[in-house]
C-alpha cells in the first residue's frame, strides 16, 4: 500500500469516529432528576443509542449528578374503575369517587397521568419488570400502571369502520390512548387484571377488544375467575379459581396474557410452604389445563421494592392505591413526595446493568440479583 492509499484511509477512519460522536445524544440536564450520592471517580459504564450501535460511556460523575440509583423503589399504580366524571360531580377528596378511594374520576385519572409525565417518570410492562427488563432512558424513572376489575375500564361505545373500538372517551383505555398519542416518549402501556365479566361490555365485544388490546401494546392478567379472597381456600377451591381464569383468558388471547395474579383484596398476603394450599395460586391444574404464575400482586399501599435487592418478593409485589386523602396516609401525592425524596429509582438508561451509589451496598447484602446484569457501584 503506498502513502497516499494509507493516507486517504486514516482520514476516512478519522472523519467516521468524528461522526460517530457527534451522534452521541443527551437528556436535557434540567429534565433530569438529580439526588446526593458518594462518588468514586473511575466506574463507568456503556449504552447503546438507538441513532448508532457506538457505544455510550458514563462516568461515575454522570451517575452522580443525574441520582442513577436502580436499588431504589418504584411505583406500581394500582386502579380500579375510571368513572367519566369531573372531580366536582363527587362528593369525597380530589378525585375520589367511593369513599376508600378505590375509584377514580376520569378528570383525576388523566391529570395523573400528566403529573406522572412531569415528574421525569416513564412507563413500563409489569411483567418486564418481574423479569428484571428495566429499560428506561436515563435520568428517568420507571412507573408501572395496573388496573383491577376491568369494570368501567374499557367502555364500549361501538365499532369504527375500519374495525376498531370506538370507546367511550372518559374510560381508562380511552384516556390512555389520548395521552399515548400526545406523549410518544411516555411508553404508555398497563396491565389489567380480569374477573370472568371482562370489561362488562356483550361477551363478544370483549373478546375482540382484549385481541384489540394486545396489539396496541397492553397487557392482560388474572384476577381470578370470581373475585375471591382466596387466602383460607383449600388447595382444590384455589385451583379452580386462579386456573379457571387463565383457562378463559387462553381461550380468548392464547399465550398473549402474561401469567402474573393481581390477588383480590391482597389474600393470602404470604404464600408461604406453611400454606401449601397457597403454592396452588403459583401452579396447578385445572380440568387438564395447566398454569404456571411467575408473580402476585398485593392491594397494597405504598411502592414497590426495585427487583434487585433482598426485600423484593415476586409473590408479594407492593402497589400504591391510586387515591386522595390530602397528601397523607399513602395516598398518590403523599407516595410520590417520598419517593421525589431520594427514594426513587432513577436508571442507568442500560436495560443489562444495575448502577448505584457503592454506600447503598457497602454490605454486599442489599443486591439480591442480577438477573444475568453487570452490577456497577459508583
Amino acid at each position: 500500500m503506498n502513502w497516499r492509499k494509507l493516507t486517504a484511509y486514516l482520514l476516512i477512519a478519522s472523519m467516521t469516529a468524528a461522526l460517530f460522536t457527534g451522534c452521541k445524544k443527551e437528556e436535557p440536564a434540567e429534565t433530569v432528576p438529580t439526588t446526593e450520592s458518594t462518588v468514586a471517580t473511575t466506574t463507568t459504564s456503556v449504552e447503546t443509542t438507538p441513532e448508532t450501535t457506538a457505544k455510550v460511556t458514563r462516568s461515575a460523575e454522570e451517575y452522580k449528578k443525574a441520582g442513577i440509583n436502580e436499588l431504589n423503589s418504584v411505583p406500581i399504580l394500582m386502579y380500579h374503575r375510571i368513572y367519566n366524571m369531573k372531580n366536582s360531580e363527587t362528593k369525597y377528596k380530589g378525585g375520589n369517587v367511593d369513599k376508600d378511594g378505590y375509584n377514580r374520576t376520569s378528570e383525576a385519572f388523566e391529570a395523573d397521568l400528566r403529573s406522572f409525565y412531569e415528574q421525569g417518570y416513564r412507563m413500563m410492562r409489569l411483567t418486564d419488570f418481574v423479569d428484571g427488563k428495566i429499560d428506561v432512558p436515563f435520568g428517568y424513572s420507571p412507573l408501572i400502571l395496573t388496573f383491577d376489575d376491568g369494570i368501567r375500564d374499557v367502555v364500549l361505545e361501538g365499532w369504527n369502520d375500519d374495525g376498531s373500538p370506538k370507546f367511550d372517551p372518559g374510560c381508562a383505555i380511552a384516556i390512555l390512548e389520548k395521552i399515548k398519542a400526545e406523549f410518544p416518549d411516555y411508553n404508555v402501556t398497563a396491565t389489567f387484571f380480569l374477573n370472568c365479566q371482562l370489561f362488562c361490555n356483550k361477551e363478544e365485544d370483549d373478546k375482540k377488544i382484549l385481541k384489540w388490546m394486545v396489539d396496541h401494546g397492553y397487557d392482560i392478567g388474572n384476577h381470578t375467575y370470581n373475585h375471591v379472597k382466596l387466602g383460607g381456600m383449600e388447595a382444590d377451591a384455589i385451583e379452580k379459581e386462579v386456573g379457571r381464569m387463565y383457562q378463559l383468558l387462553d381461550s380468548i388471547i392464547p399465550g398473549q396474557y402474561v401469567n402474573i395474579v393481581a390477588l383480590p383484596y391482597g389474600s393470602p398476603e404470604k404464600i408461604s410452604d406453611d400454606k401449601p394450599q397457597y403454592q396452588k395460586i403459583l401452579s396447578g391444574t385445572y380440568e387438564g389445563f395447566n398454569y404456571t404464575t411467575k408473580a402476585t400482586l398485593l392491594c397494597a399501599w405504598t411502592r414497590s421494592y426495585s427487583p434487585f435487592v433482598r426485600d423484593y418478593n415476586k409473590t408479594a409485589i407492593r402497589r400504591i392505591r391510586a387515591y386522595d386523602n390530602g397528601g397523607v396516609y399513602w395516598d398518590i401525592e403523599d407516595n410520590f413526595k417520598q419517593l421525589n425524596n431520594g427514594k426513587r429509582y432513577i436508571s442507568d438508561g442500560d436495560p443489562d446493568t444495575i448502577v448505584y451509589p457503592s454506600e447503598d451496598n457497602a454490605s454486599g447484602t442489599w443486591l439480591k440479583e442480577t438477573y444475568g446484569h453487570t452490577a456497577i457501584p459508583y
